[in-house]
């Protein structure tokens, strides 16, 4: 397709689709019958969308745009590689993991609450793959024992036993048939959306039980009982 096909089908002005191509975050067109001509693909379509998407949602600059497409374009780096970095960068733009500070010191190895992590993992049989999930938690778990709330293995088990059922059906459009610049956006998309769903319904669910009665030995919401 031309650039103007181009900048119709993606809603991106031509002026913009230039300067993407300019700083290198958006591949150059190929040529076509002579070199007056330019000829755009489905792979433009794509990481437009891509661009887009983090512009408008996450607010990305281009310095952050431009490192992730470097990554998507380095076929020597694996797609489940790739996802993590898309999550790590989903992660920091929700405020859920802080980017890392170059004047601050290097965090230790592997904390308790780490290893915590880890060790239900094991349990459960499922691959450690993600050190920034599990960093992102390990702060999430710290934050709460510091605020009081009991924090062990079996809080870490229950969360992550009830969202199994949620994210199998939330990862499974996520193949290797998409393009690399498709699978970036389902994974950043999927993070930050879920999570907002998540979090609203944990108000939800956490307002209806404090609104139920409860008995007083074990304070949990009484069942009702249907005739």
């Amino acid at each position: 397709m031309k650039l103007s096909a181009l900048a119709a089908e993606s809603g991106v002005s031509t002026a913009s689709i230039k300067y993407y191509i300019h700083v290198g975050i958006l591949p150059p067109p190929g040529r076509k019958r002579n070199a007056t001509t330019a000829v755009y693909s489905q792979a433009h379509l794509d990481r437009l969308a891509l661009i887009t998407w983090l512009r408008r949602e996450l607010g990305s600059p281009i310095e952050s745009i431009a490192a992730l497409t470097r990554s998507i374009d380095d076929e020597s780096l694996e797609n489940i590689e790739l996802m993590g970095i898309c999550q790590r960068l989903a992660l920091e733009a929700s405020n859920v993991l802080k980017s890392a500070d170059p004047a601050s010191p290097p965090a230790p190895e592997s904390s308790s609450v780490e290893n915590d992590i880890r060790g239900v993992l094991h349990e459960l049989g499922w691959p450690d793959i993600s050190p920034t999930a599990v960093a992102s938690m390990a702060g999430v778990l710290d934050e709460l024992s510091a605020s009081g709330y009991q924090v062990g293995p079996d809080t870490i088990r229950r969360h992550i036993q009830s969202l199994a059922e949620v994210a199998s059906k939330n990862t499974s459009p996520i193949t290797d048939d998409l393009s690399r610049d498709r699978i970036c956006i389902e994974v950043m998309r999927g993070i930050t959306m879920h999570n907002r769903l998540l979090i609203t319904t944990s108000a939800l669910v956490h307002a209806s039980l404090s609104a139920m009665p409860r008995s007083p030995q074990n304070s949990a919401p009484e069942t009702t009982k249907f005739e």
